[in-house]
């Protein structure tokens, strides 16, 4: 049964959590311990289950389904659709409760972004429920209404006078608000800071708005920030922080530092190692131009100890074509088949990444990154390598070498019957960008793979594909009701991209307007907006889109009437429209004089024609009076 790592065996509350998730499986449940990635939460467990769980508000079951829910993410909190359910714990008097509802409220997505407001309020509470909220906001921070972030930047803010955990989690929740106005209050508190680590977060959050805005930048002079900088490098406690932040400010950070930066790629720790190889890609430019670094570099990759060479590689992975001068090396370290120990990394307690670990992984991404397309058949016989991590790298790295991987496609079409289905999606995802038409039969067996991931990416490779292939439009259109969000999505680009049998669809893709995900949603408005004459005929309900919560979908529905020649492209969007009290719009004629519902089928066409005529005699009452 499941247990909490911070629960022991015997924890009185033990057998109340087993019977939690027992109340919430059903009979031929997916085991979720045994998923590699993502669980597919959604079809082994009952949502109606799950959601009187959640709403029963007892700690003893609710954290064990909050926990599940925070680890299997976005896709499966939307297919459960139980966010509400999670909004409403916000406010639950126990803290542990609080601050587990805000982070599955943060694995949400954007339909976390309507509780908001009781995130703020979390504020005003216990230090660990402070922290899951800041943390909350940062990450649902893409989503905040523009006129909203200024009141939520200034709630943040105040927790800057909080305790040494609080005030780190805070900078950093600046930081990716983007909040550049708040430059100079980070440099004062930086001045004042005594906490090392607090130290680090305020550099990372200035160098991270540093690098958006001049005005912030002006808060973090070049002077000031290679001092700053170089004292960092040389403090067992804040090393990693400085190096987070020279490869946030990328070709801005001191180029001074480049040597004592890439001798860190020797490092016994591993998040340093790899700190210094993230660092060392932002300031490609500089690397490139330095025949020092270079030299350090190459004696890395021809060094005893497997770390170095795997640190060297991932350090020119992430420097990308600029690297290509070193591809004929690196390509000698894809036959290097010795490992490193398995590591964590210390900062964050994450797994590793493999390319950290396996230089033969680190050298195949990086021939990818270089566009190496001479070493292509290197990098094609990684797909054969006996590690799925090595064989994900492949894939990955075959399809950022264009057209010299074309002659490989029968290798990534073998791929997609892969043992582990982030191999099939990486496959998926080469062949479309490959733009591979014989991959097609193969792609079609994928939209119906057991892993969601995998049939999102293949619908999605589809969509690169299916212009003109009409025998495979009816596979797409069964994805339509798929039990997850972002497969439908990838399910509604791909009928739309067809350039004759899409407009057939715009009926089925317009019912998707109502869906609860808002990736679907904004998925089904753009579509709308490609299908032309057949799109128009659903101004209405495009135009009723500007007015959903979400901004991703306003933005889509904004673009839809621009493609369709209903609104101007320099109109402005607003951040969140009121209702129209108009209770009758009139029937624009579309620009083209086509058939406003031309290719909807006989059925739904009588239905729009019809609602045409009440429209027209004033009987029919439009949503906006509502």
């Amino acid at each position: 049964p499941f247990r909490h790592p911070s629960c022991p065996r015997s924890c009185k509350s033990w057998g109340t959590k087993a019977m939690a998730l027992q109340l919430v499986s059903q009979g031929n449940a997916v085991n979720l311990r045994l998923q590699a990635a993502r669980p597919v939460f959604g079809r082994g467990v009952d949502p109606d289950k799950v959601a009187t769980t959640l709403n029963s508000g007892k700690k003893d079951d609710v954290l064990p389904v909050l926990r599940h829910l925070t680890s299997s993410g976005k896709a499966t909190i939307e297919s459960l659709q139980v966010s509400e359910c999670i909004g409403r714990l916000l406010r639950h008097k126990d803290g542990l409760v609080a601050a587990a509802a805000a982070e599955a409220l943060a694995a949400s997505g954007a339909s976390g972004q309507r509780h908001e407001e009781a995130l703020l309020q979390m504020l005003l509470r216990e230090e660990p429920v402070v922290l899951a909220a800041l943390s909350a906001l940062g990450k649902l921070s893409p989503n905040i209404q523009p006129t909203r972030k200024p009141l939520v930047v200034r709630q943040v803010s105040q927790c800057l006078q909080g305790s040494a955990a609080v005030r780190g989690r805070a900078l950093r929740t600046l930081a990716e608000m983007k909040a550049t106005r708040q430059a100079l209050a980070i440099h004062d508190l930086l001045q004042e800071e005594k906490v090392p680590e607090v130290q680090g977060a305020a550099v990372e959050a200035l160098a991270q708005l540093a690098a958006m805005t001049r005005e912030a930048e002006s808060c973090f002079p070049e002077e000031a920030r290679e001092k700053r900088l170089a004292e960092m490098l040389s403090s067992p406690r804040l090393v990693y922080s400085a190096l987070v932040a020279m490869a946030h400010l990328g070709p801005k950070a001191p180029s001074s530092l480049l040597g004592p930066v890439t001798a860190l790629l020797t490092d016994s720790d591993l998040s340093i190692r790899y700190g210094a190889a993230m660092a060392l890609g932002s300031m490609a430019e500089m690397v490139a131009a330095s025949r020092a670094t270079i030299d350090q570099l190459v004696g890395l990759l021809k060094a005893d100890d497997v770390n170095a060479r795997a640190a060297a590689c991932c350090a020119l992975a992430r420097m990308g074509k600029e690297a290509q001068p070193s591809a004929e090396l690196v390509a000698t370290l894809v036959t290097d088949m010795q490992e490193a120990p398995p590591q964590a990394l210390t900062s964050a307690g994450k797994r590793a990444p493999p390319q950290m670990l396996l230089p033969r992984c680190a050298a195949i991404t990086a021939l990818g990154a270089m566009g190496a397309g001479d070493y292509a058949k290197a990098v094609a016989q990684g797909l054969l390598d006996k590690n799925w991590q090595v064989r994900l790298s492949a894939a990955e790295a075959l399809a950022q070498l264009g057209e010299a991987a074309s002659s490989h496609a029968s290798s990534l079409i073998g791929c997609l019957g892969d043992d582990s289905h982030l191999v099939r999606a990486a496959a998926c995802r080469a062949l479309g960008a490959l733009r591979m038409s014989e991959a097609l039969p193969g792609l079609a067996q994928a939209f119906e793979d057991a892993s969601a991931v995998v049939r999102c990416s293949a619908l999605n490779a589809a969509a690169e594909l299916v212009r003109e292939a009409e025998e495979y439009c009816h596979e797409v259109f069964k994805a339509i009701t798929d039990e997850q969000p972002e497969v439908r999505a990838a399910a509604v680009r791909c009928l739309a991209r067809h350039e004759r049998l899409g407009p057939n669809y715009a009926g089925v893709v317009a019912t998707l307007l109502m869906d609860g995900s808002p990736e679907v949603r904004a998925a089904a408005v753009a579509g709308l907006g490609a299908l032309g004459a057949a799109g128009r005929s659903f101004e209405e309900e495009v135009n009723a889109m500007l007015n959903d919560p979400i901004d991703m979908v306003r933005q889509a529905a904004a673009g839809a009437l621009e493609l369709l020649g209903l609104r101007s492209p320099l109109a402005p969007i607003k951040p969140l429209a009121a209702r129209n009290p108009s209770a009758i719009k009139a029937v624009l004629v579309p620009p083209d004089n086509k058939d406003p519902v031309e290719g909807l089928g006989e059925y739904y066409k009588s239905i729009m024609m019809r609602k045409s005529d009440l429209v027209k005699s004033g009987k029919w009452i439009d949503d906006d009076v509502f």
